[in-house]
């Protein structure tokens, strides 16, 4: 069965060892870093594989490495996670937890599942480029996206697990665990700090499309998802809604849609702005939630529409996830043209940096 991947643009703003107010890093660039962890997760099992002491992040998703392929002709990574999850939301699969990395069959979710212990999930597909300083998310019907998470997983596989010669571990007056890495020679400062920060791209908005869109905008709209408590915590503006005729909640209802739309005439940098901010990696079709403009021609424009994307077909013919070395094969054989849009004109939506050290 061929599915489809789409595919979303992420440059790599930072990538290795700073010190304060450094801009190129001192060590541990793309290629290094995925080298060290690829070395870490080599045999281990799947549940050895998260990066950080989950106890320390209750309510977080779990994140641990499935299977991890470097190509030997270019370096291209191709990184395959798994995202601890237990919502209702798709189907769930399992992945056994004494799996080694790349290895051990993948299960779908049913309530009398009885086998062997499965951390249940679905695969993240994260193609890295060092010769680019990018980074490629494929998203399928079967797994998800979440930027944010990958930020983390790497950052916390560098700075907790991974044996790196020049990192030095030791305990704060307050009990904390400080990292820090030291340049490599003796009595060197131990300043650095690991941090690793991708931006979603977006199309160039700085072009007469963007422009003509400004000259035709008559209102900004904003989706959102409310949930409604028994307490009614909710804003004062929002239980105006309650007054409002046919727009009552059903009495089991826990959450509503509600669409703001205000008059406004941003202009392009503006709009290019809310773009910015607003664009996302992970939003479906389906989702309520968005940003968008309403034009002079009673158009609707949402801001995803100018995400920098592209699709791939893959050929999936076994339940479960996509091994590393089979995706990268098949990304392989079109390369250049899944490059293509990146080498055009783009720019970046920030988001957070993942780091730590000291």
């Amino acid at each position: 069965m061929v599915i489809t991947g789409h595919m979303n643009y992420f440059s790599v703003n930072k990538c290795g060892l700073y010190r304060q107010n450094d801009k190129k890093p001192s060590g541990l660039e793309l290629t290094e870093t995925f080298k060290l962890i690829g070395e870490w997760v080599a045999g281990k099992p799947l549940a050895d594989t998260l990066p950080w002491d989950s106890r320390s992040r209750s309510g977080i998703s779990k994140c641990y490495c499935k299977d991890i392929y470097t190509s030997e002709d270019n370096r291209d990574i191709l990184l395959v996670l798994w995202k601890s999850d237990t919502d209702d939301t798709g189907t769930l699969l399992g992945a056994r937890e004494d799996a080694k990395t790349g290895e051990g069959d993948v299960v779908t979710y049913t309530n009398n599942y009885r086998g062997k212990k499965v951390i249940w999930g679905r695969p993240c597909y994260y193609w890295i480029i060092p010769s680019k300083q990018l980074v490629i998310s494929i998203k399928f019907d079967h797994s998800v996206c979440d930027s944010q998470l990958f930020q983390d997983w790497v950052s916390a596989s560098i700075t907790n697990r991974v044996k790196h010669p020049n990192k030095k571990k030791e305990m704060t007056e307050t009990g904390q665990t400080r990292l820090s890495f030291t340049d490599g020679t003796l009595g060197g400062e131990m300043r650095f700090r690991y941090l690793f920060d991708v931006h979603l791209k977006t199309i160039d908005t700085a072009n007469s499309k963007l422009n003509e869109l400004a000259q035709n905008v008559t209102h900004i709209i904003k989706r959102e998802t409310i949930s409604i408590t028994p307490a009614d915590e909710r804003a004062k503006w929002v239980q105006l809604f309650d007054k409002v005729p046919y727009l009552k909640s059903q009495a089991k209802a826990r959450v509503r849609h509600i669409e703001i739309r205000a008059e406004a005439r941003p202009n392009a940098s503006e709009i290019r702005d809310i773009i910015e901010k607003f664009a996302n990696e992970n939003r479906k079709q389906s989702d309520w939630d968005n940003v968008g403009f309403t034009t002079a021609d009673n158009r609707t424009v949402w801001v995803d529409r100018y995400r920098l994307k592209n699709s791939m077909h893959f050929d999936h013919n076994m339940k479960g996830s996509i091994s590393a070395v089979d995706l990268y094969e098949e990304i392989r054989k079109k390369r250049d043209s899944f490059l293509a849009p990146f080498l055009g004109s783009y720019s970046t939506v920030r988001t957070a940096t993942a780091g730590t050290g000291s």
